[in-house]
């Protein structure tokens, strides 16, 4: 199998990549002393430590320190010594003493991420002011937290660039949110806004905003001026009218409004000429805007879970398009659709699950870049022979349908490495599945065949994994 990426080998308490010692993670601190000189980053999250270990100072390369979810009260002063230790995640230890913890931290010459706080936070020490090196700063607090307060405190740190509040259930944010100008991160997602503070219109150098997971009802027009966003994520909330001041994002590269109520896409949406992600799915979408083409940068877009009655022919144009979720669209006729549209040309990755299509188009067996397709939840029980022309599929998902057999086209498709079959109607392996040298995993869950045809199968592709 090709390698893809870093092999990952986990051994005694060390995840140890192959090719990148800097991406090393050391899981404890017994395998990270044993290898001192070349700790880079050092997890001990969820250890319930009541103290941090003895030997940290031996990490003279230490750049990353995680110590979540633990039980500490305070930290030793040895901290200090790992002179490049630049990342420090303190979140969720109730036992902290904080003043001394922030104190302590002053010192601490090349720190500037940090996460501190835990639920049951009420407040922050002003002793947060001192640490004037930090750019990157979260906090865990109580949902009737001093936010004004910790707000103001927060606004003196000047290299701050990177901000999270992200699941504090919080209701509001203070107009001092509005002093926060340098920021080019915020994430406030999994709290509990109705809406936004109109002070967070200030902050005009974000260029990543989440707010995933809140109460908002509407598109908060309020960030239209924020045109250097590159990032927005309004998804899980309740919002059901997208405003045309979408438009403004021109340089919006990740857009994702999924999981809301949103029943129309406003044609301004298409002025976002740099996109490249678009999420629409888990929404109340009846119709798109025509001329889709106009995204002509769109590389991902996810239509899934809405109630389309049609595609408009423009997507099939987007010549950078390389992923497209069209699952759960069941009155979008697919079978015509692919049948008239021409393109597709660049397209990886495919997924029309839960269609009810009950047959395939030919023209579909032309999207020659094809790597994984999913079709799982169909009406389908015959596949052309012409799909075996997709020489590069590596992934194919038929689960959920009807076959009584497995399609002759799939036999012949070189290339496939995970096949999956489930709940279908099979109960005989054909022999020439033998020819399929690079299948690496086949599923044939919740199929009437029996043990002899599995053995049969594993005699035929002895390495092959086999999940029944």
């Amino acid at each position: 199998m090709k390698l893809l990426g870093i092999l990952l080998i986990t051994f005694l308490g060390v995840c140890t990549p192959v090719f990148a010692q800097k991406d090393t993670v050391y899981l404890s601190m017994e395998s990270a002393l044993e290898n001192a000189d070349k700790v880079y980053k050092l997890d001990l999250t969820w250890q319930y430590m009541l103290s941090l270990p003895a030997g940290i100072e031996k990490f003279k390369n230490l750049e990353e320190l995680y110590l979540g979810w633990n039980k500490l009260t305070i930290l030793p002063k040895e901290i200090l010594k790992p002179k490049k230790l630049r990342k420090i995640y303190l979140n969720d230890n109730p036992r902290l003493d904080l003043k001394r913890i922030l104190n302590l931290l002053t010192d601490a010459e090349g720190l500037r991420e940090l996460s501190i706080g835990w639920n049951a936070m009420k407040d922050m020490p002003e002793e947060l002011v001192k640490l004037q090196r930090v750019t990157s700063l979260e906090l865990l607090c109580d949902s009737a937290v001093n936010i004004e307060h910790v707000l103001a405190e927060v606004s003196q740190l000047k290299r701050l660039q990177s901000f999270s509040l992200k699941r504090n259930k919080l209701r509001n944010l203070t107009d001092n949110v509005g002093e926060f100008i340098n920021l080019t991160r915020l994430d406030l997602s999994g709290n509990l806004f109705e809406e936004l503070n109109p002070k967070i219109g200030k902050l005009k150098k974000l260029r990543y905003f989440n707010l995933k997971g809140n109460q908002l009802s509407a598109f908060p027009t309020i960030i239209s001026s924020m045109r250097d966003l590159e990032e927005l994520d309004l998804s899980n909330n309740k919002i059901v009218d997208l405003s045309g001041r979408i438009g403004n994002f021109t340089n919006m590269k990740i857009l994702d409004l999924s999981e809301n109520a949103i029943k129309e896409v406003p044609t301004q949406i298409l002025k976002l000429n740099n996109l490249k992600t678009l999420n629409l799915s888990h929404n109340e979408l009846e119709e798109l805007p025509k001329n889709f083409d106009e995204l002509k940068d769109l590389e991902e877009l996810n239509l899934s879970f809405n109630n389309l009655k049609e595609m408009p022919a423009s997507i099939a144009t987007i010549k950078s398009l390389k992923k497209i979720g069209m699952s759960n669209n069941p009155k979008v006729d697919f079978l015509k659709y692919f049948k008239t549209v021409q393109g597709f040309t660049n397209v990886l990755e495919l997924d029309l699950s839960n269609n009810e299509i009950d047959s395939l188009p030919t023209n579909l067996a032309k999207v020659q870049n094809l790597q994984k397709i999913v079709l799982s939840g169909n009406k389908l029980t015959y596949i052309a022979d012409d799909f075996s022309q997709l020489q590069d599929l590596h992934e194919l998902d038929l689960g959920a349908n009807k076959f009584r057999d497995i399609p002759k086209a799939i036999l012949l498709m070189p290339n496939l490495k995970s096949l999956v079959l489930d709940n279908n109607k099979i109960a005989y392996i054909p022999e020439d599945i033998a020819q399929m040298k690079q299948l690496k995993e086949i599923s044939l869950r919740y199929n009437p065949i029996s043990e002899k045809e599995i053995e049969k199968l594993k005699t035929l592709l002895p390495d092959l994994i086999v999940n029944r």
